[in-house]
């Protein structure tokens, strides 16, 4: 009789370490202890149970193990592997912490994204080995094993105060493509279900051409619930059942035209501080940039609120925003030289929705959200969902300057309305 389909029936997974007992039988010593030994278990209806043990690659034993289940069942290794894996690294990663699986299991990152090869582009090798040769390789492994620790003790040791550690130090590294590439490939092992650690690595794979592998670790998290769509990928806040539109209609925000109206002051006023107060524009800190030049002035942070440091020299503008009946949680003034690429990102959550004022723009300057590029219209706003997949280049021959405002999600219940 052929068989056409597997039916999964997950067992309790857990921990099968079973007491010793005196006075038994060696046999029976010999069955516990290798019994003691099963980290994970899971029936298939109609094969042996699939198994893991200690010290063991998951990724070894479940193609094996595959491979003995699509020859003995006739059918294909793909449709085979595809249900046992989805279900394995679900239930694994739901065990992960309680369990400290990353001991126990002999785990890499190959685990994440459906067991593939974790290979950089050949063809970008000679590059990428290059820009990390700026970066003595010394140098290079102490700055990764210093950002693992603080991840280690946050894990091992329910430590917050670490995790804060790991994201104030990581942005003043300046980790190369490479750098993060082994970083992150590390992280996920540790923090399989952190949002943020999911989305860098898989921004790591894409830094270093295997975006086919980051759509596969990208497709597992959205099946696991993180995200509701493997373009939309908030790093730190997830909320479900909010409009999901990567762009918005600037017409459905009145306040908008207040502000248009307003950009002549707002450009005197940026104007005079670039050239009296050059050492208020800073630097992206984030390295998410690569060629030309990236520089930001923040008026309202979402942490701190108001910022008298740079206000000070924004009276007009700051009393405009302050006066209008619109909560900013966040302001800052943001320009790219020419030259610029912003690499794909995305940001912290879909809470919020994203306003660009465009202060200057005369051409040749693009954002992408999703899958659709649009340029900025001089003097006029756009808006969109940062949440998403977003990416910005600048070919033109001039600077592009906007002012860019955050506002909650129009769907987002007032009492969920918080400030982090």
């Amino acid at each position: 009789m052929r068989v056409t389909g597997i039916v999964l029936l997950l067992l309790l997974c857990c921990w099968c370490i079973l007491p010793g007992s005196s006075g038994k039988s060696k046999e029976g010593s010999k069955s516990k202890e290798k019994a003691s030994n099963i980290v994970y278990r899971l029936q298939v209806t109609g094969q042996n149970e699939f198994q893991l043990k200690r010290k063991q690659e998951p990724c070894a034993v479940l193609i094996k193990y595959c491979q003995d289940v699509s020859s003995a069942a006739g059918m294909g290794f793909k449709l085979v592997f595809d249900q046992i894996y989805d279900t394995v690294i679900e239930q694994l990663i739901k065990l992960w912490e309680s369990l400290k699986l990353h001991k126990e299991l002999k785990v890499d990152e190959r685990l994440f994204v459906r067991c593939e090869p974790v290979a950089m582009d050949s063809t970008l090798e000679r590059r990428l080995n290059a820009q990390t040769k700026q970066v003595t390789a010394a140098s290079s492994v102490r700055r990764q094993k210093t950002l693992l620790g603080f991840l280690r003790k946050a894990v091992e040791d329910r430590d917050p105060a670490a995790l804060k550690e790991f994201n104030t130090q990581r942005p003043l590294y300046k980790l190369t493509d490479m750098e993060r590439f082994e970083l992150y490939k590390r992280a996920i092992v540790l923090l399989p279900s952190n949002s943020f650690m999911i989305d860098q690595f898989g921004l790591s794979l894409m830094a270093v051409g295997r975006t086919d592998l980051a759509q596969l670790l990208f497709t597992s998290a959205v099946k696991r619930g993180i995200w509701g769509d493997v373009m939309q990928r908030p790093v730190s806040k997830y909320v479900k059942n909010l409009r999901a539109l990567p762009w918005h209609d600037p017409s459905d925000y009145p306040f908008l035209a207040e502000l248009e109206g307003h950009i002549d002051t707002i450009r005197t006023e940026f104007d005079a501080a670039r050239r009296d107060q050059p050492s208020l524009f800073t630097e992206e800190q984030e390295n998410l940039h690569e060629g030309g030049n990236w520089t930001e002035l923040r008026l309202k942070s979402s942490g701190n609120g108001w910022l008298a440091s740079t206000n000070a020299y924004f009276p007009k503008t700051v009393d405009l925003l302050r006066g209008m009946d619109q909560d900013f949680t966040s302001i800052k003034f943001s320009s790219i030289l020419p030259g610029t690429h912003i690499r794909p990102h995305t940001g912290p959550t879909n809470e919020r929705l994203r306003i660009h004022l465009t202060l200057y723009h005369h051409g040749g300057a693009r954002i992408r959200v999703n899958d659709t590029w649009h340029s900025w219209p001089n003097g006029k706003a756009i808006v969109f969902d940062d949440s998403w997949e977003h990416e910005v280049v600048n070919e033109g021959d001039h600077e592009r300057t906007v002012l860019i405002l955050d506002i909650w999600h129009p769907q987002l219940p007032a009492e969920q309305r918080i400030v982090h």
